[in-house]
């Protein structure tokens, strides 16, 4: 198994480049960003290279939604400029997102009825995984609870699922989010199982406030113990807030849980 830790929230002090190094220094495979435009992409590229570290992914595009067909061209466009990107620093999961964003949250949905916006998803995602064919890249959907992002479309992993298996592409693959899902309705382990054959990449964060596992709700034991019986091999990935800004204590409570 694979363990990547997203640096937009982890050792948020220091430059991007600097964050890499410190999370190779704990051991970490991977690092993973938000939106890579307005970043020192290939400052980051160049230290994971030297410490040893590789870069898992970021957003496919920063604005225009799966969900309208009418922003299909923009979103397309937006895409095929991460791609190069991507190829150019290693990184190899692509964020995609049923909603526009926009640098204050995510806009609200056109006047189209769920169905619509639901075909939609599926036609663009396969229009997109026509970019990353051959390519070592994947187009990973991610389901966004609606406690903080009201209204966003793809609420929950039962969806993400669906989207997966009817676009039913090798390349297009999904979060399972333990935070985003124990908001949008629990169940966590049901829906783990569930979604598992799609999932390229478990994501890690407690209920309430996004912090490392044991400071919340949520039984992660029991989350290593399904993945274990499971076989799972994939990554998983630690996105939290660190409580207090402590990275390092975070990680000493990554690693409690889930040693590496």
């Amino acid at each position: 198994m694979k363990h990547s830790v997203s640096i937009k929230f982890m050792w948020s002090d220091l430059p991007l480049p600097e964050r890499a190094s410190r999370a190779a220094s704990h051991g970490f495979d991977y690092v993973e960003l938000w939106d890579w435009r307005d970043e020192d992409i290939d400052g980051l590229a160049e230290a994971c290279r030297e410490s040893g570290i590789g870069i898992a992914g970021f957003f496919g595009h920063s604005r225009a939604a799966l969900l309208d067909p009418s922003q299909r061209d923009e979103l397309l466009e937006l895409l095929a400029e991460t791609i190069a990107v991507a190829e150019r620093v290693g990184a190899r999961q692509l964020h995609m997102f049923s909603d526009d964003r926009a640098p204050d949250g995510f806009r609200k949905h056109p006047p189209l009825t769920a169905a619509a916006m639901r075909r939609s998803c599926v036609d663009g995602l396969r229009e997109c995984a026509k970019l990353v064919e051959a390519k070592p890249l994947e187009l990973v959907v991610e389901a966004i609870n609606g406690v903080y992002v009201p209204g966003y479309f793809l609420q929950d992993s039962g969806a993400a699922l669906e989207l997966c298996r009817e676009v039913d592409h090798p390349q297009v693959t999904m979060f399972f989010d333990c935070y985003h899902q124990q908001l949008a309705g629990g169940r966590l382990i049901e829906n783990l199982v569930e979604a598992l054959p799609w999932v390229t990449s478990v994501h890690i964060a407690d209920v309430p406030g996004r912090h490392q596992p044991g400071t919340g709700e949520i039984n992660f034991t029991s989350i290593r113990r399904v993945l274990e019986q499971q076989g799972y091999d994939r990554q998983l990935t630690f996105e939290v807030v660190p409580v207090d800004g402590d990275s390092e204590a975070a990680v000493a409570a990554i690693k409690e849980i889930f040693p590496f």
